[in-house]
């Protein structure tokens, strides 16, 4: 299991939280638990997604100001 803490800043994981409407605690294990990804970048969120005006396949994202995207898939 790959350490959560080298992918996602606290303050990261605080903001997203509120987006998804799940406390920190409730992130982490979304995480862990692959039901939500991190993309480090918005380039490599693309490549699997591909750009467009709505995400089906998503029940939420999240593009950070850092370019860091967390999506929730359906």
């Amino acid at each position: 299991m790959e350490n959560i803490a080298d992918i996602v800043h606290i303050g990261e994981l605080i903001a997203v939280s509120k987006v998804f409407h799940l406390n920190p605690f409730q992130m982490v294990t979304s995480i862990e638990k692959g039901l939500v990804e991190v993309f480090e970048t918005k380039e490599a969120f693309l490549a699997k997604y591909g750009s467009k005006e709505i995400y089906e396949e998503l029940e939420d994202w999240c593009e950070l100001n850092n370019g860091k995207v967390f999506t929730k898939p359906k």
